[in-house]
């Protein structure tokens, strides 16, 4: 039996998905993993909601992907947006790397242990889910949940001159090219915790969303212990990669 190679094909897989289980407990205990729950704020329930904006398109109003007028209208995602969720489904799920030559179902190894649950912008800011912690991408003209931010967790900065500017406490508006801000809020009463990353542009609302994602770990050394905090940011190019720090609080 020992030299049945299907027998020994099962045995390898099940050896190796021990040893990364293994592995994934060390990193999830000992690692950044435990502090990247932290930072966020994801407890017991393991989930975070993400709030994307909710575009209303008229009757008449959209056009197809060959440039046509068409006929939809009703409730659309910003594409800009849609490629913005890779990026937070990868911070929170790990991708066992190196496994393109082993064979069998451990090739696409994923180890997951967050539900990220993607929500475009309810019509009503009192459906913004009051528990769990969220993430929010874009300005409250269009997104319910960035409008709730700012009206009941006491958020440092918000936006001004009907979403054109963005002010941090008594700075002067911020309206230059590609400003934006990343900003981390807290509900007082509740304790419930928003992380808040937008900017007037795509280009600022992209770059802060990828900072968030990418600067976690010296925000957590900074603002420890779920200290709200805001950095103002400029945005330097269309992928959101390169930025300026403005100022923060």
């Amino acid at each position: 039996m020992l030299v049945n190679p299907y027998f020994q094909n099962v045995a390898s897989e099940f050896i190796f998905f021990f040893f990364f289980v293994l592995i994934y407990l060390t990193f999830h205990y000992f690692g950044s993993r435990r502090r990247l729950l932290r930072f966020f704020n994801i407890t017991d329930s393991k989930s975070l909601c993400l709030y994307l904006s909710n575009l209303s398109i008229p009757p008449g109003s959209s056009l197809g992907a060959d440039g046509t007028p068409r006929s939809y209208s009703g409730p659309a995602v910003p594409l800009y947006e849609v490629h913005l969720i890779p990026v937070f489904q990868r911070l929170f799920n790990l991708l066992i790397p190196g496994l393109d030559s082993v064979p069998g179902s451990l090739r696409t190894l994923l180890l997951s242990d967050v539900r990220v649950n993607i929500i475009a912008s309810p019509l009503n800011q009192s459906d913004v889910d009051k528990e769990s912690t969220f993430i929010t991408i874009g300005s409250p003209g269009y997104n319910w949940a960035s409008e709730r931010v700012e009206n009941h967790f006491h958020a440092l900065a918000k936006f001004v001159n009907n979403n054109s500017g963005l002010q941090l406490a008594n700075t002067p508006v911020v309206s230059v090219n590609g400003c934006a801000f990343v900003q981390r809020a807290v509900d007082q009463t509740t304790g419930q915790v928003a992380f808040y990353v937008a900017g007037p542009s795509t280009q600022g609302t992209t770059g802060a969303a990828r900072y968030l994602a990418s600067e976690w770990k010296q925000l957590d050394r900074r603002y420890p212990l779920q200290r709200p905090f805001c950095i103002m940011l400029r945005i330097s190019s269309q992928d959101g990669r390169h930025h300026e720090v403005l100022f923060e609080r």
